[in-house]
């Protein structure tokens, strides 16, 4: 049989593939870098927007009415939700650049590094954060804090008021037919969420509380997840609605 079209279809067919996989990968380098350099450049004017109304209130605060007061107070608020979500979009958008070779992080190192960096917070939501079992494990120091850092941060943003926030976090190593995980869960009794929404979290930029009432970005949970991805893991999040939540992190061995 003559096969010189099939091979030539094929050739061209793959001539195109190949196009195609380098435009996207510029196109995706490109919208990288610009994510990077705009987020980077957008904090000088948030922040100088937080330190001047800062200034009036502490130079002008016995000048002003009690409603003025108010309003800078909402500026602030606002100032420190678009900081957040600047710094995530930054975070973010260095996320895939990471070139460094992998090293051994204790993740129990990083848990003490993270409870000092949130005492404030910690002590706020008079949290006790514990820990059992938990190994050193083979990845790149800033990119395993980032995770847990965001969340225990999302257990604490998201614990009731009515309660002390409690946070366990555990490990185990498991087994199933794709191979042999490290298995870690972070168990919390907040207000969790409903079951539908348990995949929709880690999609970025979403939201499943009011602004005003709970603080973020809509990126620290998609930040966990690439993160996951690029190490080739997964994390789920099991919940009910004012019965605290579980994220569940398989990590291949």
């Amino acid at each position: 049989m003559d096969i010189t079209e099939q091979k030539q279809f094929t050739e061209e067919l793959s001539r195109q593939v190949s196009e195609r996989t380098v435009e996207l990968q510029r196109s995706n380098d490109d919208l990288r870098q610009f994510a990077h350099v705009a987020s980077h450049d957008l904090k000088e004017p948030v922040r100088k927007i937080r330190t001047f109304q800062n200034r009036i209130l502490e130079e002008f605060g016995d000048l002003l009415p009690p409603e003025v007061k108010l309003y800078l107070q909402r500026i602030e608020s606002a100032a420190v939700r678009m900081y957040t979500m600047i710094d995530g979009v930054l975070h973010y958008s260095k996320l895939g650049n990471e070139q460094d070779p992998l090293e051994t992080v204790d993740l129990n190192e990083i848990i003490a590094a993270i409870k000092t960096d949130l005492e404030i917070l910690i002590d706020t939501k008079k949290a006790l954060i514990t820990t059992s079992n938990l190994p050193s494990i083979e990845a790149h120091f800033t990119l395993v804090y980032q995770l847990f850092y965001n969340l225990i941060l999302n257990s604490l943003k998201f614990a009731k008021s009515t309660e002390p926030s409690r946070i366990e976090i555990t490990s185990d190593q498991i087994s199933n037919e794709n191979g042999n995980y490290l298995m870690i869960t972070i168990t919390d009794n907040g207000i969790g969420f409903r079951p539908e929404q348990s995949e929709s979290i880690f999609d970025t930029f979403t939201r499943l509380n009011s602004a005003d009432k709970y603080e973020g970005s809509g990126l620290g949970l998609a930040l966990c997840k690439k993160i996951m991805e690029r190490y080739k893991g997964t994390i789920t999040a099991t919940a009910e609605p004012n019965n605290g939540a579980v994220f569940t992190l398989l990590l291949p061995l």
